[in-house]
């Protein structure tokens, strides 16, 4: 139902690539700044354009932040994972949150937060029907 609808999406951006976007032989273009942009033009087309969303890559800031276009906001850290469930551990309401993860640990770990799980799929089928 609308009331249940996650307001802000935590997505782990080269778990998305891994098991969505960059298959056989261009996975070794995963840390690509293109490879970036192209999940990032997926993810405006998300099916609930009203939704916040973070995504986060595992590494040093490769690019600078693009503040001024709309859409996600990207941010890099040492773990992507341990970033999803420190955000999710200091939000008032995790039950406001989704996470796109395909790592088991942080899914059950954010499920029980009360937060709503997407698999990387689930996630890029929403993207791509919007």
């Amino acid at each position: 139902t609308e009331a249940e609808k996650p307001e802000i999406w935590l997505v782990d951006g080269f778990n998305v690539l891994h098991a969505g976007v960059l298959r056989g032989r261009e996975r070794g273009k995963w840390w690509r700044e293109s490879s970036r942009t192209r999940l990032l033009e997926l993810a405006r087309c998300f099916d609930d354009p009203e939704a916040e969303m973070w995504i986060v890559f595992d590494g040093p800031r490769a690019a600078p932040a693009a503040s001024e276009t709309p859409g996600p906001r990207v941010v890099f850290a040492p773990s992507a994972d341990d970033w999803l469930l420190r955000r999710l551990k200091s939000a008032p309401d995790p039950s406001r949150l989704g996470v796109v993860t395909g790592d088991r640990r942080v899914a059950i770990r954010s499920r029980r937060c009360g937060a709503r799980v997407l698999m990387p799929r689930e996630f890029l089928d929403r993207c791509r029907s919007g």
